[in-house]
């Protein structure tokens, strides 16, 4: 019984020693392909896709912001000077300060001494009517202040 299990323990050591070779690299796969960290002089996961060469035509819809190679920086910026915009062209307010958070657009304007709350009433019903033409994808809340 001895000689058994000292047998057993000597291929035991024999057959764990030689299942180290390996037929591939470190850096390869069973099929010899290269892993993806590997840097092969090819384009690695972290770096920018600059083979891409298809065009896409962002301007497609005007209610969208536009993605083209003319606007670099995609921010809420333009919304908000539209909505500035849309309070210069349609009332005497003067537009304020512009806030933009989701589907959401808080907008403030100032209005000259002396008008009255039904006046602001009026100029502010019809100001959410051309919002909503311009800026439909946004819930405007339009708060008119006194100067």
């Amino acid at each position: 019984m001895k000689h058994a299990i000292l047998i057993l323990v000597v291929c035991s050591f024999f057959i764990s020693g030689c299942s180290g070779e390996q037929r591939f690299g470190a850096d390869e796969d069973f099929d010899g392909e290269k892993f993806i960290g590997v840097n092969d002089n090819k384009r690695g996961i972290l770096e920018p896709n600059t083979e891409d060469t298809e065009d896409f035509y962002t301007s497609q819809n005007p209610n969208f912001l536009d993605l083209g190679a003319d606007n670099n920086n995609v921010d809420y910026e333009d919304d908000e000077n539209k909505f500035r915009e849309v309070i210069e062209l349609n009332s005497n307010l003067e537009p304020g300060p512009v806030y933009i958070t989701g589907h959401t657009a808080r907008v403030t304007a100032y209005a000259p001494n002396g008008m009255s709350q039904k006046e602001k009433k009026r100029v502010k019903k019809d100001l959410n009517k051309h919002f909503i033409e311009v800026t439909p994808r946004y819930h405007v809340h339009l708060k008119i202040e006194d100067r």
